[in-house]
């Protein structure tokens, strides 16, 4: 065999098992394609994939419940089953590989005000529809804004964008976009901005936003800063260099606003915090789904999370796996409940209330008990950890560490299961609930009856 062919053959073999980039992992997609790095490098951070036949399809259109996926995923928020989706049009568990789409994701966009949907009177996101260039340029700004404030400067009143005045909103966002680099790679000149985004655009507007924020690192945490404002009882602000970050205390949780008790767990903290120099330490998670760090807050030797605690104005509430100082939090709690500080003092009023009780399950009642239930609706929003459950004989069920969302209903079930947000499991081994009549009550974490039902 001559040198020249061992030459052919060996550089064939090398073409062969030389990796191929992410890019051309995509059939459709190689080196000349239209944003094939931005295509790249978002598919490499795994924010966005292809299809089932290996390709991209980078001038397909972007469905909006799509988008909202697309973006929690660049921004880094956690998305759960506790996020709780208010628009009537949007459906769930349309991917069987992903529980959480789309409501969830849409969800926190929501929640964070990076969408309003299209229709706020009617609740209504049109999830099925195509995203048009304005809409993703708005939220993208808006995004920039909740989480990296300053990021987006407003440019000088001589500043004349390529769209110019195309419309009262999305105009001024576009332009903030254009001035900054997010529209980087974009032929604006002959693009609609009311027209459809295809796949290929949004990756290079995403992959611009990400270039902004320096690759979409996280702020960095477990430093020092000053404590600009105290919003409630367990969130504060906190100037981080050249940010001010909003920062929450894990590990408890505090009174919503306008519950009993939140007021002074507020007045406390800024007592605390207010004004002062905190360090911050981390736990595992950075971040929340709503884009708030996560931290201990420390004033010297003191941690302001087990101080709140320990005054009776907030409750352990750990999620893991920021568990870290469950064991001093607990102990915080335990001391107040011994003293009957702030809301271990007094008798709460009910977050739940009973709506029925299905108290007669087909057939014989101990061999069919998940037919056995009572039916709550939710009247504040927040976790019903501490409250519990009895009946007239005093069987007893606590409730567990889950948010639930205000005029939101649930049922428990006698039997045993897997907790979701519509369906709790007492986990008894017999019939709970007598068929000739009972009462339901609703007992605080202070053991306290708020509510009742008989029947």
């Amino acid at each position: 065999m001559s040198r020249r062919l061992l030459w052919v053959l060996g550089l064939a073999l090398f073409l062969i098992l030389l990796p191929l980039s992410s890019a051309l992992a995509f059939t459709d997609v190689g080196s000349t394609t239209s944003y094939s790095t931005a295509i790249t490098d978002l598919s490499s951070r795994s924010i966005i994939s292809g299809f089932d036949d290996g390709s991209f399809k980078p001038f397909d259109p972007v469905k909006r419940m799509q988008f909202a996926k697309i973006v929690d995923k660049t921004l880094g928020l956690s998305v759960s089953p506790n996020d709780i989706c208010l628009f009537v049009d949007v459906p769930s568990n349309l991917d069987p590989t992903d529980p959480l789409y789309p409501d969830h994701y849409i969800a926190v966009c929501a929640a964070n005000h990076i969408t309003e949907g299209t229709n706020v009177a009617k609740k209504l996101f049109s999830p099925y529809d195509p995203i048009k260039r304005a809409q993703v340029i708005t939220m993208l700004v808006r995004a920039a804004d909740q989480f990296h404030p300053g990021l987006l400067a407003v440019p000088p009143a001589s500043y004349h964008s390529t769209w110019g005045d195309f419309d009262p909103t999305h105009a001024t966002n576009a332009a903030r976009a254009e001035y900054n680099g997010l529209l980087e790679g974009l032929p604006l000149s002959v693009l609609d901005p009311f027209g459809y985004m295809p796949r290929g655009e949004v990756a290079q507007v995403l992959d611009n936003f990400l270039g902004l924020v320096g690759g979409g690192s996280p702020q960095p945490v477990g430093q020092t800063g000053q404590v600009t404002s105290v919003v409630d009882g367990d969130t504060i602000h906190v100037q981080l260099g050249a940010t001010n970050e909003s920062v929450r205390l894990i590990g408890m949780d505090a009174p919503e606003m306008g519950e009993d008790f939140s007021q002074q767990a507020k007045d406390a903290l800024t007592n605390l915090v207010g004004g002062k120099t905190v360090r911050l330490e981390p736990d595992v998670d950075i971040r929340d789904q709503y884009g708030r760090l996560l931290a201990y807050v420390w004033l010297g030797t003191t941690m302001a999370n087990a101080e709140i605690v320990r005054q009776g104005l907030a409750t352990v509430y750990t999620v893991p796996p920021d568990v870290k100082y469950v064991d001093l939090l607990t102990a915080a709690q335990n001391e107040a409940k011994a003293a009957k500080r702030g809301i271990w003092g007094a008798t709460s009023p009910s977050p739940i209330s009973v709506l029925s009780a299905n108290y007669d399950a087909p057939g014989n009642d101990n061999q069919n008990l998940n037919e056995e239930y009572i039916t709550f609706k939710v009247l504040v929003s927040g976790s019903l950890i501490g409250y519990a459950v009895e009946d007239a004989s005093g069987h007893h069920y606590d409730f567990p560490d889950r948010i639930f969302q205000a005029a939101q209903t649930f049922k428990l079930h006698t039997g045993s299961g897997v907790n979701t947000q519509t369906d709790l499991y007492w986990g008894a081994s017999q019939a709970i609930w007598n068929n000739d009549g009972d009462t339901v009550k609703v007992l605080d974490p202070q053991g306290h009856v708020v509510t009742s039902y008989k029947y």
